[in-house]
């Protein structure tokens, strides 16, 4: 039963008192904090404000920012003054992206575990804070191994645990339902807010203070920010929170109801025996594998063409930007076209606008390539994310992602080095880039083959006896 608003206020406030008055606390037999108590009241709090949920799209965005700030857009701007002082080429410099396949092994475990109760809290707060002291350590490092050790593999797992396509998205994806396109929309918006608000500051900061002080201030933020704000905020479910996902009332009404029914929840083994898991398997491992040396390599490729780092910089930073607007677009189109169309469409234009950049020869060229890129291959994420919920349910999505995200991950990995290798090898890049370009394409292709898997013949006879029943 609702209690009337000046009695729910007059509740949380007394709530609050037993924290804050120690003698009150003391006449009622309050004996401390509960991280339970505390939670809850962060709950009633925030919900009085907005949905709860999207306060979980908000720490998502926030770790997404600066992952792909620091481990994507940002680090392109540590590539010419690190080689420089350590005397080392960028195909060496690019074998870093390597050294972050060191958490691969675990990285089903770490699936699982943001399937638990306080699995996503403590994967995010505790990866940010490891994250954080690798970074500080990163700025001390005096020859090219330290840099793969720390910043490689410590950085690099703290990194996939607290962020990724991983913990954020499959959190996101338990929150909503009917509001999934645009929530996941806000949530990678932070993605492309790598480029456009770390990124920048990193070039800044470096062009400034050098190399040294821009790892300070990275590692600073991960500790201030994102650590407090998982540590207070994170919760894995709607329901952990007495809550429904979209922030519908209980009893649901019948709009969400018809969704929950229409969205079944593969199990980690159901969907492993589905053609479809392997289809987004490759369609992802081609997006990781074409993205991944583009935000690495791209300031270096303009620098290459004969334009300074300020105008390298402005370059990357459009891309970021359209990026971001792109998101909330494709989002909503997500939620009213089948995602396996929008994700077609999505990857090919990926691919064609890449090709500017190979092209381009002057700085007009350069900035058409960086808004229709941003434009389209900054919906990639979003339109990814939501197939695979739309796809395979809620409830196992951190199991699933966890398996299949490691086959990704270990092509993404390598597409840098083989661009260093490229650029070593005829000294610029356009080899490499009209393959990723290809690649785009080819993704767009798999994914209008990649049609929603079958519920499993058992479970599909189960879910018509309980609808028989409830009628």
């Amino acid at each position: 039963m609702l209690l009337p608003r000046r009695l729910r206020s007059h509740k949380l406030a007394c709530e609050y008192e037993h924290f804050f008055n120690p003698a009150y606390a003391s006449l009622s037999g309050f004996r401390g904090m509960t991280l339970s108590t505390l939670d809850r009241l962060t709950e009633r709090l925030v919900s009085r404000l907005f949905f709860y949920g999207w306060a979980i799209v908000s720490i998502t965005f926030a770790t997404a920012m600066i992952t792909a700030g620091i481990g994507g857009y940002g680090l392109s701007f540590f590539i010419i003054p690190m080689s420089e002082e350590f005397g080392i080429s960028r195909i060496e410099f690019s074998a870093i992206s390597a050294f972050r396949l060191a958490l691969l092994p675990v990285m089903p475990l770490l699936g699982f575990l943001v399937d638990k109760k306080h699995g996503p809290r403590l994967l995010i707060t505790i990866g940010s804070i490891i994250a954080g002291v690798a970074l500080l350590l990163t700025s001390r490092v005096s020859n090219i191994w330290q840099f793969y050790i720390l910043y490689g593999v410590v950085f690099g797992m703290a990194m996939n645990s607290m962020g990724g396509m991983l913990v954020g998205p499959a959190v996101i994806s338990k929150w909503f339902i009917r509001l999934r396109g645009r929530a996941m929309a806000v949530g990678t918006m932070g993605i492309s807010a790598g480029g456009f608000v770390i990124a920048p500051l990193a070039g800044w900061v470096i062009g400034q203070y050098g190399w040294r002080a821009g790892w300070v201030v990275l590692g600073l933020i991960l500790l201030v920010i994102v650590a407090p704000m998982a540590a207070l905020l994170m919760r894995r479910s709607p329901e952990d929170a007495g809550m429904q996902p979209d922030g519908d009332p209980a009893p649901v009404d019948s709009q969400h109801a018809a969704a929950t029914k229409s969205e079944y929840s593969f199990t980690l083994k159901e969907a492993l025996r589905t053609r479809s898991l392997w289809l987004m398997v490759g369609i992802q491992s081609v997006m990781l594998v074409s993205l991944s040396p583009v935000l690495f390599h791209q300031v270096a490729y303009v620098q290459d063409k004969g334009f300074d780092l300020g105008i390298a910089t402005t370059l990357a930073t459009t891309l970021a930007f359209f990026a971001i607007v792109a998101k909330l677009p494709w989002g909503y189109l997500s939620e009213r076209v089948h995602v396996r169309w929008v994700m077609a469409v999505c990857l090919t234009t990926s691919g064609l606008s890449l090709f500017i950049i190979v092209l381009a020869d002057n700085l007009w060229m350069l900035y058409v390539y960086a808004a229709l890129h941003g434009l389209t291959m900054g919906g990639v994420p979003t339109v990814m994310n939501v197939a695979w919920a739309v796809y395979f349910g809620r409830r196992h999505i951190g199991a699933i992602r966890g398996v299949v995200t490691p086959v990704g991950s270990i092509a993404g990995a390598f597409s840098p080095i083989y661009a260093g290798w490229a650029w070593s090898t005829d000294t610029n890049y356009d080899t490499p880039f009209t393959m990723f370009a290809a690649l785009w394409i080819i993704g767009g292709v798999l994914a209008l083959v990649a049609a929603t898997p079958k519920i499993p013949r058992s479970s599909a006879v189960g879910l018509e006896r309980q609808g028989s029943a409830s009628a």
